[in-house]
């Protein structure tokens, strides 16, 4: 019954297809550099990752307590659309799919992100622990370990319980350190015999700027010249006191590794004969990277950023700097808290020096006297921030090789997004972005830098923080639309499992097959996708009865996609003819 709609659905977007893949970019044009043929080092850990608030969904099941991101999205304009997470890849009941995709991969290790409201409610250990939520992330870990896959865990992606916001008022309050080093005693309590890498936190600039700082992020404060120091001076030495934690007393039973994950894009200054472009180019790389790096690996915030906030904050009448500081016994207990560099990287701009003037009062941006420029020609697929600049990645893991003394490095984000109105499977723009950016990760091991593994983001696509489910990092695109959420692979996962096969680029001729294999393989899911859609669309039209859509779908659509296979079969023939 109503066979042809769905033939005619699928069909339609066989002639659309043609058009989106036309929207290509010209990478190999802007991209300066010979390719280097050759694998990676034996024992190098390739991965996938996801976080907990943006895949898990079941917000408020099984004794969960709020976060700060689920009062934020809840809120009318905060969100593009007013998007939440409230249920997004409903990963908390689908986790066994989402490691049989880890498996489809072959990737050996996974990061992931621990809820600390689900499994501390209130975030205050003492108030109550949630066994549920305990056990969740042990069916987690042990359904990785059966697999071969090991778990990489991040203590604080950014979901705070709202309770320690509304009490205390989040990280603007030093009392957050005990809090947080209990609920992270507890994680290396409960799973720590099997978790042998933990991440304290996740790119804690933007927990401190875009959370305290813009507003744009949870709790959506706007505390200018202040709100982000402070956030992230608490940050800090909440990460070295949970540090030492594991060191005192669990390291020797549990043998594993504890480091933090800074987020970091390269800064080229724009005129490399120019001292000023080269100092605030330098600037723009203290104020991003080394204001977390520089004390937890050097002891101290980098004098760049004493100087220039001091030298502000006395023009303003301040008796002391909007920067607060360590005291020397503090300076000792955080210097080598970190056992590895956790590096997230996506992106590069120029910079060029500019003084600014506070005539709209001070902020973190304008203390740093520079403007952060892009080449029109980089690639961009839409997502208005993250151009595709791959010298920058091999330009920043040589910095952190000199800067901090060559340091283990893993990195534990890296990947390119898309927001486009043809939700395309055949993800070109992707697979050159990883080809280019892996590749340079491997110029720099060559250099000389100590990089152990590489963890592509994301697995799916998610819930994208103030940018809602507009903007998808995936290597598997969500059906946010369908009722069981389901998983299709793009191009790119073909072309990730080839690399991780590989173990890197052994020849030119492979890997030019490589992305033609990929592209093939997209192209059946695309139909499926499409069908999918056309039923998931009758349905909702048709019949009140949605409920029974799922069923429908299960019988429909293995039929309607041989039907289509043989269509566009016949369509392409039609077409090599005509030629």
């Amino acid at each position: 019954m109503h066979l042809w709609v769905y033939q005619l659905g699928c069909c339609a977007f066989l002639l659309v297809l043609p058009r989106c893949l036309s929207e290509e970019f010209e990478w190999t044009q802007t991209y300066q550099g010979s390719f280097y043929y050759a694998t990676f080092p034996a024992g190098f850990l390739w991965g996938g990752g996801s976080s907990a608030y943006q895949t898990e969904g079941a917000w408020d099941k099984d004794g969960k307590g709020l976060s700060i991101w689920d009062v934020f999205t809840h809120k009318k304009g905060r969100v593009y659309l007013n998007e939440t997470g409230d249920s997004s890849c409903e990963s908390y009941y689908k986790f066994k799919d989402d490691i049989e995709l880890l498996k489809e991969l072959k990737v050996n290790q996974y990061r992931f992100s621990i809820s600390w409201p689900r499994i501390i409610p209130t975030g205050v250990k003492d108030d109550r622990v949630n066994d549920k939520g305990i056990q969740y992330y042990n069916d987690l870990i042990n359904t990785l370990m059966e697999n071969k896959i090991q778990p990489i865990a991040t203590l604080y992606h950014w979901d705070l319980p709202q309770v320690l916001q509304d009490r205390y008022g989040g990280w603007q309050n030093s009392s957050m350190i005990n809090f947080f080093n209990d609920y992270a005693n507890l994680c290396f309590e409960k799973f720590g015999d099997r978790v042998k890498r933990w991440i304290t936190f996740n790119n804690p600039w933007s927990t401190a700027v875009e959370g305290y700082e813009l507003g744009q992020h949870a709790p959506g404060l706007r505390l200018r010249g202040t709100g982000a120091y402070r956030a992230a001076h608490n940050i800090i030495k909440a990460h070295a006191k949970a540090w030492h934690t594991y060191d005192n007393r669990w390291r020797s039973r549990q043998k594993g590794m504890v480091g933090i994950s800074i987020t970091s894009e390269w800064g080229e200054p724009v005129d490399i004969a120019s001292q000023k472009d080269i100092e605030a180019a330098e600037r723009y790389l203290q104020f991003y990277l080394g204001w977390f790096a520089n004390p937890i690996f050097n002891g101290d915030y980098p004098q760049i950023m004493k100087d220039c906030i001091g030298k502000w904050s006395t023009q303003q009448g301040l008796s002391v700097s909007r920067l607060p500081s360590f005291t020397a016994q503090e300076k000792n207990y955080i210097k080598g808290t970190s056992d590895f560099f956790g590096l997230g990287h996506f992106t590069t701009r120029y910079i060029t020096h500019k003084v600014h003037h506070y005539n709209k009062g001070p902020s973190y941006h304008t203390d740093r006297d520079l403007a952060e420029l892009v080449d029109p020609q980089w690639p961009d697929p839409g997502s208005e921030w993250l151009y595709s600049v791959p010298w920058g990645f091999r330009r920043i893991l040589n910095y952190i090789k000199s800067r901090y003394g060559n340091p283990m490095i893993y990195v534990t984000e890296n990947g390119v997004s898309e927001k486009q109105h043809c939700n395309e499977l055949c993800d070109e723009w992707r697979i050159q972005y990883m080809k280019l950016y892996v590749n340079e990760m491997l110029k720099a091991i060559k250099d000389g830098a100590n990089v152990k593994g590489y963890t592509w983001w994301s697995l799916l696509d998610k819930f994208e923080w103030d940018e809602g489910y507009s903007e998808r990092f995936g290597l598997y695109y969500v059906d946010f639309q369908s009722k069981n959420k389901k998983r299709y692979p793009k191009a790119s996962v073909q072309y990730y499992k080839r690399l991780l096969s590989s173990n890197g680029f052994p020849n030119r001729k492979e890997i030019e097959s490589w992305k033609r294999k990929a592209t093939e393989a997209c192209f059946t899911t695309n139909m499926l996708l499409a069908a999918g859609r056309a039923i998931h669309t009758h349905l909702a039209l048709s019949h009140p009865l949605v409920n029974q859509m799922e069923m429908v779908t299960e019988i429909v659509v293995p039929t309607v996609s041989t039907l289509c296979i043989l269509l566009s079969a016949v369509f392409l023939m039609f077409l090599l003819r005509k030629h």
